[in-house]
């Protein structure tokens, strides 16, 4: 969607796409600006978006350290992230086992893995920190 926008005396030509899903490419006056959107629909900028770079890739600038936490107490039996890794929306970062049932724990946004703060096998209550990303 391309459309001219004025502001004061100024006009500015926006353009509007998603090249991926969750991911905003917006230009105004042929400058390149990208967001991302996380599952409340909030915008987030992203720094050194390269359009060859993956979903996996992006990270989404300005954001507070995050945290995800245990939903229930459980046994973890598994952790599929490390520090340092960028993690997308979606993906599995952590297998809790509660009432002899496997629990998968995903990720809600984008991001890069700061500290992984749990251990196989190690119990973890409900709302415990899992993982803490950038």
């Amino acid at each position: 969607m391309k459309t001219d926008i004025q502001i004061g005396d100024k006009v500015y030509q926006i353009e509007i796409s998603e090249p991926q899903e969750n991911l905003l490419k917006v230009i105004v006056n042929d400058k390149e600006y990208f967001f991302t959107k996380n599952e409340l629909g909030e915008l987030s900028s992203i720094e050194d978006f390269h359009p060859s770079l993956k979903e996996t890739e992006i990270i989404p600038k300005g954001r507070m350290e995050r945290e995800i936490k245990s939903p229930l107490a459980g046994v973890i039996s598994a952790i599929m992230v490390k520090k340092g890794e960028k993690i997308k929306p979606g993906q599995k970062v952590v297998t809790l086992i509660a009432m002899k049932m496997e629990n998968e724990i995903i990720s809600e946004g984008y991001g890069k893995i700061k500290e992984v703060k749990v251990k196989e096998d190690q119990f973890v209550n409900s709302g415990d920190i899992l993982i803490t990303l950038e």
